[in-house]
């Protein structure tokens, strides 16, 4: 049996990867309708080793959040399976997995909108806790300590959302994801909507909080710099498949991949020589826009972008296979040009 995509030595030497996704598809709707448009997952493979981090990183639409909210079961996948330190949870209920899946946590995107206004900081806290069987003065304990962990105040408990700014916020989601201390943690853009210097702050908060309590991320982002900054591995997304895989410095500094290479000269750095530089890469390469054409049904999606297109490219899917460190699903990657 071959690794999967984004597999490493880190998680074969695992004996369970804390999160494992295999084969997974997702399609929108149902019936006839569903079986004629494209998947948004398509056949997406992946493990994340136990204290360690996987970026997700794509342009919109690629199936980013979709990948989360089937993981998290929000979205039920068509095919395919996703296990927790090797527990099944495809199928589960919300329910189901309120039980059996403390383990398994979220932080959304956008700090205003995932706290209750109407809710205390501290009866926010509770309620996981709740659901888990902890109650009274043990529960509240932990609430003050949860936001202590974060860097705010226990007393903190007894104030509303809207005292709070942006970034205490989503201070505030993490230590609610991280209080029934469960060991995989989803994070779904959590620091996009904040501003950079409040990016920073929360981006260290979670790399200490990872180190401290060995925990797994899967990091969700469409940055590949921030995704570098936290992740030890990414995945990068086009239409739902996996482009590219591999360590992350690999993939950022030396992209095997057309599409990785614009996602990569897209990203601004502070050196304005550099950010020229890839500029120029970019428009030299001569990369498409993004919808300026329908995916191949058959053959790569990036197709109509890719400057490298050929007859092959659009009749046959390119499989994963190792380049230099990556792996990556290109049939034209020896011809990729460096950054």
């Amino acid at each position: 049996m071959t690794a999967p995509a984004g597999a490493t030595a880190a998680a074969t030497l695992s004996p369970t990867p804390a999160l494992q996704v295999r084969d997974l598809v997702v399609r929108y709707g149902s019936g006839r309708k569903a079986r004629r448009t494209a998947p948004a997952i398509d056949g997406v493979s992946f493990d994340i080793a136990p204290g360690e981090t996987v970026g997700l990183v794509g342009e919109s639409g690629s199936g980013k959040s979709t990948i989360g909210k089937a993981v998290l079961g929000l979205q039920p996948p068509t095919s395919g399976t996703v296990r927790v330190h090797g527990q099944d949870i495809t199928r589960m209920s919300l329910k189901q997995r309120s039980r059996q899946v403390a383990d398994l946590r979220v932080v959304f995107q956008d700090p205003y909108s995932s706290l209750n206004p109407a809710r205390t900081i501290g009866q926010t806290l509770v309620e996981p806790l709740a659901l888990m069987g902890t109650k009274g003065d043990t529960a509240w304990q932990k609430a003050r300590r949860g936001l202590e962990s974060v860097g705010l105040p226990g007393e903190a408990v007894d104030r509303y959302p809207s005292q709070f700014s942006g970034g205490q916020r989503q201070r505030i989601a993490i230590a609610r994801a991280l209080v029934c201390d469960p060991k995989v943690v989803v994070l779904d853009e959590p620091v996009s909507a904040l501003d950079l210097s409040t990016q920073a702050q929360v981006l260290n908060l979670l790399a200490d909080l990872r180190d401290q309590r060995g925990l797994s991320f899967l990091f969700i982002a469409h940055d590949l710099g921030v995704v570098r900054f936290l992740s030890q591995r990414t995945v990068v997304l086009y239409r739902g498949q996996i482009m590219e895989t591999g360590p992350v410095e690999a993939v950022s500094q030396a992209p095997r991949h057309p599409y990785t290479v614009a996602l990569t000269s897209a990203a601004p750095v502070p050196r304005p020589a550099e950010q020229a530089a890839r500029r120029a890469a970019r428009e030299a390469l001569g990369m498409g826009t993004a919808g300026a054409a329908a995916a191949s049904a058959t053959g790569c999606p990036f197709v109509p972008r890719c400057p490298l297109a050929t007859d092959v490219c659009a009749e046959q899917r390119p499989p994963l296979r190792l380049i230099d460190d990556n792996l990556t699903a290109c049939h034209h990657a020896e011809r990729v040009p460096a950054l």
